[in-house]
């Protein structure tokens, strides 16, 4: 599957096992307003669908739940868990761990799951209610794009890890590059929208270019290990199968987020109908050679 040690690669998520969700109490009442998350909250509908598509996709790419060395850890926390996909992986991997997914949203009520695995409603704005290092790993993906201040953030998540414990954060540089052409009119006139509207919000969609500067810059960890997977929109832009259809998945995915910004947002979200279909039309012509690149890390805390 791999061309070089260079091929990119990205983080796993996974099928799902035994068992029933545990239950998880009513979101409180503005808790995802509190949050600059610009998609609906919701674990059921169209976003469950798209999130799960997405989940099941880069599983099959990858194979694996993560490239961190990890042996026997006690404990494993996923912040911004969604729709649960990575966490019940977690939970079969390392079946004696205690393993928390964490997010703004409850778990589905349909999720099938495992004993080792709890839930914990909350705002990652907020104070952390774990006890500071008491982790053996912590992980978040697409997450850190939409909180401010992403390089403050990261001292929070290692003051979760003990000693020797891993940080596993994977996002994206959300900006399309075409290798053939400047970007045409139509994905401009979506950046431009998309792009103040996210900084209006006090975050960076290009966070995952920045990640593993951050993470070494905070001299936080012993290594700092990253992998980039460029995501072509072009399936003729790749030979291999796994990248192509990785790049399907990641292409119909983005589209969601930007019809999840226009319907939650509306006129201030920057993105409108006709803008949409010009960004539909360049990003699905053949004669293009669009991507856009993931970050994946793991970095072990000091």
């Amino acid at each position: 599957m791999f061309k070089s040690a260079s091929r990119r690669l990205m983080s796993s998520q996974a099928t799902l096992a035994l068992g029933r969700a545990p239950k998880a109490p009513s979101q409180p009442p503005k808790l995802a307003e509190k949050t600059p998350y610009p998609l609906p909250t919701s674990s059921r509908g169209v976003e469950r669908r798209r999130l799960d598509d997405m989940h099941h996709g880069i599983a099959r790419y990858l194979k694996q739940l993560t490239f961190a060395p990890i042996e026997n850890p006690s404990r494993i926390l996923e912040l911004g868990s969604g729709t649960g996909a990575w966490s019940v992986e977690a939970a079969r991997t390392f079946p004696s761990a205690e393993v928390i997914a964490a997010d703004m949203s409850p778990l589905p009520e349909t999720l099938n799951t495992l004993p080792n695995l709890t839930f914990k409603q909350m705002n990652f704005l907020e104070p952390f209610p774990f006890r500071p290092e008491t982790f053996d790993v912590v992980h978040m993906r697409f997450v850190l794009m939409h909180l401010p201040q992403p390089d403050n953030y990261i001292h929070r998540l290692a003051s979760l890890l003990r000693p020797g414990g891993w940080l596993l954060l994977e996002d994206v540089n959300h900006t399309l590059l075409d290798a053939n052409r400047p970007i045409g009119p139509g994905v401009q006139a979506l950046y431009r929208g998309y792009r103040e509207h996210m900084h209006n919000q006090g975050v960076d969609p290009g966070v995952g270019a920045r990640l593993k500067n951050m993470l070494e810059t905070s001299k936080k960890f012993s290594e700092v290990n990253e992998i980039v997977i460029p995501c072509y929109m072009n399936p003729n832009s790749t030979e291999d199968l796994a990248l192509q259809e990785l790049g399907q998945i990641l292409k119909y995915s983005i589209d969601g987020v930007y019809v999840g910004i226009m319907d939650k947002v509306g006129p201030t979200g920057g993105i409108t109908p006709e803008i949409l279909r010009g960004w539909r039309k360049e990003v699905n012509d053949p004669e293009r050679d669009l991507r856009i690149d993931m970050h994946l890390t793991w970095s072990r805390k000091m």
